[in-house]
């Protein structure tokens, strides 16, 4: 036996009362004068021990009545079964559904999460009165906290019947611990957890370590949903990569996706496309063998510029919700460069640069720089300008950090040693000492070029790579002491070189773009080197993140960008999320914390589109694999007190019968007070005899 109350057993005090009064009652003597001893001696006899016998018969009710009143509401129960009459003990029933991604496979019984809710509503038509329950969603479990325990079964059942599959996935160990706080607090004998699932290996993750323990009074029963031993064919794709760093409109967008198999049979044919903006763009098709992946490499042009967003999906599987991954990039839609140079070099910068569609151009002589709002620009060529101060140096770099964009030009008028104390120095840029080669010795060429740099993407023709450069004549070079080089000399020096500061890109390139020093603007390498120089710098950021489902985004975003003290983002759904920004040195961050849905987020400031990512569900929802029934149990056994309280049936177990094993118990309550009321009863039949012959 045991008791639902056990801390009303305290009053069980109030017992000694009634033996306190008959003690206090017995000391009470009453002194009778009479005129002889004879007819109390007589009396003695006869009826002093009726008169102990009611007493203490009295005292014996009075006693039995406070212990069953107690007892009442200590709520005694029996456990196991029992043959008596009365109330079955209630039950607390939290039912954990599984409603992660994979519950929307179909087998030969339909969809599984079909499957699952119709079980949840007959274990739901088993409640009875008294009973409570709580249903608990796999994939969000803290919606349960709010919801609650009800004893209303047509409440419970409409909240199966509307409960939907996320995106997110499912983890036992987090689910569990919701279901055992919600049994805290439950009134109830029978403390029942019921989970319905298709035991999807990932489901399981954290169980082995898991920091809750299931207590001794609380049973866990499983119900499988899904055909054992029958895998469902399903390809996923696992991760997604942007080959290409600078993005144009009209240009090749490089794709690479790998896509695995992680169905039992070999597949042929399967379709695995590129989509940019909703337009169809690219396929191929590839075969699988099961367990097999195989990165695939898809390449489209963006037909416009701007923000932008696509994804890659396969097709022809059983689970369709996992066959898209998503990604979001910007294309530089005529950004505005500042040229700050002079003389023959402004001149053809502003000439190839203006180039309609391609900048929005602003030229500044080196003494108005000073005066130039940075942040207005997304690149900035400095060419040939004398000394700089330490504070530009210092605005420079910052708005480098930021992610600014900088192309250095060397020239007559750069001083190496002025330069390395102020803009050098501000960006750990030191230049060397100038070279001018004299005498017989002949011009300096290029010597190695990096056609596979990212500036140099789509430039040259895949087939004939491994062909020369056109190389200029170099008669004087003022060559860097730092960062990775793009171009080196035929003197081993570098001759372009890049390096990266916080979320900026720094070019240098050591001659100038004049005849004054070589002859670089009459090869054909020039107009590369000069366009693709400001396209590459200045389009930092242009591949936006990529965050899982379930998991908080967190998105810097440059200074330079003006946003309000709320940021607005728009989810796949549509439905607005207002975020706080946090402004920082380098920028300003935002965070989301918790993404629902998988897709394009645009992020705006106003009514200004700033930046964009992408969500996609994680790659090992994929894996539809079960846990094996012995490595399932061993997870959950070493999580209980009591391991022989966990159960695990096979589907087509009957749900009359597994309810009925677990609602063991009888409560007492009602033996207890019929108890009370009959020793209260023959207290009253008993003392009014006493009062009669008194």
């Amino acid at each position: 036996m045991s008791f639902l109350n056990p801390l009303v057993l305290i009053a069980l005090a109030a017992a000694s009362i009634p033996f306190l009064l008959h003690l206090l009652n017995v000391r009470k003597l009453r002194r009778v004068e009479f005129s002889s001893l004879m007819f109390l001696k007589e009396l003695q006899k006869t009826r002093v021990r009726k008169i102990k016998l009611k007493q203490i018969l009295l005292l014996i009710l009075r006693t039995a009545l406070v212990i069953f009143v107690v007892l009442a509401f200590a709520r005694p129960v029996l456990r196991g079964t029992s043959g008596l009459p009365g109330a079955r003990a209630a039950a607390t029933v939290v039912i954990i559904v599984d409603n992660s991604t994979s519950m929307e496979v179909r087998d030969d019984q339909g969809k599984r999460f079909k499957q699952a809710k119709d079980v949840v509503v007959r274990l739901l038509e088993n409640l009875e009165q008294g009973d409570q329950a709580a249903i608990v969603p796999l994939s969000d479990p803290g919606k349960a906290l709010e919801e609650g325990t009800s004893q209303n079964r047509e409440r419970l059942i409409r909240q199966v019947v509307d409960l939907q599959t996320g995106y997110g996935g499912g983890r036992y160990a987090d689910a569990i611990p919701v279901a055992l706080q919600i049994l805290e607090s439950a009134p109830n004998l029978n403390r029942e957890i019921y989970l319905i699932t298709d035991a999807q290996n990932i489901n399981s993750d954290g169980l082995q370590n898991a920091p809750f323990v299931i207590d001794r009074n609380t049973r866990l029963q499983v119900l499988p949903i899904g055909e054992n031993g029958n895998l469902p064919a399903n390809i996923g794709i696992d991760s997604l990569q942007l080959l290409t760093t600078l993005f144009e409109a009209d240009k090749p967008l490089d794709v690479r996706a790998w896509v695995h198999h992680y169905g039992h049979k070999p597949i042929e044919d399967v379709s695995v496309a590129l989509y940019i903006e909703e337009n169809r763009a690219a396929q191929s098709s590839i075969s699988l063998e099961p367990g097999e992946s195989i990165a695939v490499e898809l390449s489209a042009p963006p037909k416009r510029s701007g923000f932008l967003g696509g994804y890659v999906q396969v097709e022809g599987d059983d689970l369709q919700e996992d066959n898209r991954r998503y990604f979001a990039f910007r294309v530089i839609d005529g950004s505005r460069v500042a040229i700050v140079a002079s003389g023959e070099s402004r001149q053809l910068l502003e000439v190839l640069l203006g180039l309609p569609g391609l900048f929005h151009t602003q030229s500044f002589s080196s003494n108005a720089l000073s005066t130039v709002d940075l942040n207005n620009f997304s690149a900035i060529a400095l060419v040939d300008i004398p000394t700089t101060s330490s504070s530009m140096g210092k605005r420079l770099a910052d708005y480098v950090e930021s992610g600014g964009g900088l192309v250095i030009w060397a020239g007559p008028q750069v001083k190496a040693t002025e330069f390395n104390s102020t803009l050098g120095a501000a960006l750990r840029l030191p230049l060397g000492s100038l070279i001018q080669p004299t005498g017989d010795i002949p011009p300096l060429g290029f010597g190695r070029f990096e056609k596979g740099h990212p500036l140099f993407a789509g430039v040259f023709d895949r087939a004939k790579s491994r062909g020369r450069v056109e190389s200029p004549e170099i008669y004087r070079v003022l060559p860097p002491g730092g960062g990775d080089p793009i171009i080196t000399m035929t003197n081993g020096m570098p001759f372009m070189t890049e390096l990266r500061r916080g979320k900026g890109r720094v070019l240098y390139i050591a001659v100038p773009p004049s005849r004054a020093w070589s002859d670089l603007p009459r090869r054909s390498i020039f107009v590369p080197i000069a366009v693709r120089s400001m396209l590459y710098v200045g389009a930092s950021g242009e591949e936006y993140q990529q965050f899982l489902v379930g998991e908080e985004a967190f998105l810097t975003l440059p200074s330079r960008e003006a946003v309000a003290e709320q940021i607005q983002v728009v989810p796949p759904s549509g439905e607005d999320i207002f975020v706080p920004v946090r402004p920082y040195e380098s920028g300003v961050s935002i965070s989301v914390d918790e993404l629902r849905e998988p897709g394009i987020y645009k992020v705006k400031s106003g009514q200004r589109e700033i930046a964009r990512f992408a969500a996609n569900m994680d790659g090992r929802e994929s894996n539809l694999r079960p846990t094996p029934e012995e490595e399932f149990r061993d997870l959950f056994a070493g999580c209980m007190e009591d391991p022989s309280n966990l159960a695990i049936f096979d589907p087509g177990d009957d749900l009359s019968n597994i309810v009925l094993q677990s609602r063991l118990g009888l409560e007492l309550w009602r033996y207890m007070l019929t108890l009370a009321l009959l020793c209260a009863l023959a207290e009253m039949i008993v003392g009014r005899g006493k009062e009669e012959q008194g």
